[in-house]
């Protein structure tokens, strides 16, 4: 995995009408991407098979091959290409084989610009995470602080890149869980202080006592169990870098002292009247706001000053999901590494879901959710199945937060459970692919159960000798 990621994605759009082909054109130009065209399915396909596609978009109804035919024979040449399906008269029916054929997803139209776009980048993240993860290194030592491809990101690391060789200190800020720690090891790591030590305190994690005497040592009987002298961090780390983690969790006379060290570069241990002169790098994080802080006087307001010189926000990854991709495929390579496995591949539906949460606990709550639906995959693929309740709440079958907003009229037991369990059938199907086994898998019953509710409900019928499957356009939203 490498430091920013590549970007200039290239394009097929499929479609008989070259109006289309000038509006996609402007609007992938518009994001970097190049964009290659052709009027029906053979010149597509003669294209794709010249290799150097990242992602098809292709139109259904077509003179001659139709866009069905193409996907099914450009999944007989590369079973992980993205392929984005585009109609003007779509049907259910043609929505579902689509999928059942291996779509990315399935669009009407007219589409929303920005929407497609962002579909697009996802399916060509999706495409190279399968790639990265078939062709990994033996051992990937990228720190996870440069697992990046969102301006947001690129940007805090072209100012590490202009600062990182200064003495200057740091404060880093940014929720529980996005990288703030590694992001500090990187800066000392990144300097020319690489060789000398790297000390880190949870300021959160000892009482104040404790923590003075941790920072600034101590003499002899400063205090009861004080039998000896010890040197601080602050002295231990001479010619290095102090890492200060949650430092908006310290209390006002340790902030005074704090602020004496950084400004005078001494320190004065705990019962001593003696000053020891310090040389070291101060960089900070905390999850507070500490400018808040400052106005509510919780935070000495010099030494905010002194230790923001070069203030680092990292974002949430809620905010940052052109990440997402590439962080899964960090995360999946070192567990098949830890683990001994080969999983190479994620269902387009469980990065759906992924790709839609929260991250309330960032990297390290994505972290947590892989390595456990990792562990729950069999083969060498990840299925919805394998996220557990996180698939529920995406399938509609759990409500993803709070309680479930009442109806205005209220609905009879019988009808509130029977459309309960339509819209889970319809959103099963649709997460899987159309597959009726992982489907009744996912949803906690028997194939043959599966069935009978599908005939119950007339979510399935006979139509040519073939079954058809009927599931709603809103499900198929899942997919997108």
């Amino acid at each position: 995995m490498n430091e920013g990621r590549k970007s200039g994605y290239q394009i097929l759009v499929v479609d008989d009408d070259p109006e289309w082909h000038e509006i996609l054109a402007l609007l992938f130009s518009r994001k970097g991407w190049k964009t290659e065209t052709a009027l029906n399915g053979e010149r597509a396909l003669a294209r794709i098979a010249a290799g150097g596609i990242d992602v098809v978009v292709c139109d259904l109804s077509m003179p001659g091959m139709s866009g069905l035919e193409v996907l099914r024979r450009v999944r007989a040449m590369d079973a992980s290409l993205p392929f984005i399906m585009m109609t003007g008269v779509g049907t259910i029916e043609s929505a579902v084989e689509a999928v059942q054929l291996g779509a990315y997803s399935y669009l009407t139209k007219p589409v929303n610009n920005a929407e497609l776009a962002a579909l697009v980048q996802r399916a060509a993240e999706h495409a190279r995470l399968h790639s990265q993860l078939l062709d990994r290194p033996r051992e990937n030592k990228t720190p996870v602080s440069l697992i990046y491809n969102s301006p947001s990101m690129k940007q805090v690391l072209r100012t590490i890149g202009k600062v990182a060789g200064t003495s200057v200190p740091i404060l880093i800020t940014g929720e529980t869980g996005t990288g703030k720690s590694r992001l500090a090891e990187y800066i000392h790591r990144a300097s020319p202080l690489r060789d000398r030590p790297f000390l880190t305190i949870d300021c959160a994690a000892l009482p104040e006592s404790l923590l003075e005497s941790e920072l600034f040592g101590h003499v002899k009987g400063a205090f009861t169990g004080a039998v000896s002298t010890r040197r601080g961090l602050l002295e231990e780390a001479q010619g290095g870098t102090v890492f200060l983690d949650e430092i908006g969790e310290l209390s006002p006379s340790t902030q005074a002292k704090l602020l004496r060290a950084i400004q005078e570069h001494e320190i004065r241990p705990v019962g001593s009247n003696r000053s020891v002169s310090i040389d070291v790098r101060f960089i900070a994080a905390t999850h507070r706001n500490l400018e808040e802080d400052v106005k509510t006087g919780r935070f000495r307001e010099d030494l905010f000053y002194r230790l923001s010189v070069i203030p680092l926000y990292l974002p949430p990854l809620r905010e940052r999901r052109e990440d997402l991709a590439a962080l899964i495929g960090f995360f999946i390579s070192r567990f098949n590494e830890r683990y001994g496995r080969n999983v190479t591949q994620i269902s387009p539906a469980a990065m759906n879901i992924l790709y839609h949460q929260p991250w309330k606990g960032n990297i390290r709550e994505l972290e947590n959710v892989l390595e456990r639906a990792f562990l729950l995959t069999e083969g060498d693929r990840l299925m919805p199945e394998s996220l557990g309740t996180m698939a529920e709440v995406a399938a509609g079958i759990v409500p993803s937060s709070g309680e479930a907003a009442l109806p205005d009229t209220p609905l009879s037991l019988s009808d509130a459970v029977r459309n309960a369990e339509i819209q889970a059938l319809q959103q099963a199907l649709a997460l899987c692919n159309g597959n009726k086994t992982q489907a009744a898998e996912l949803l906690g019953i028997g194939r043959r159960t599966l069935y009978d509710k599908l005939a119950q409900f007339g979510l399935m019928d006979r139509r040519g000798g073939k079954t058809i499957l009927k599931v709603s356009k809103a499900a198929l939203t899942l997919l997108a």
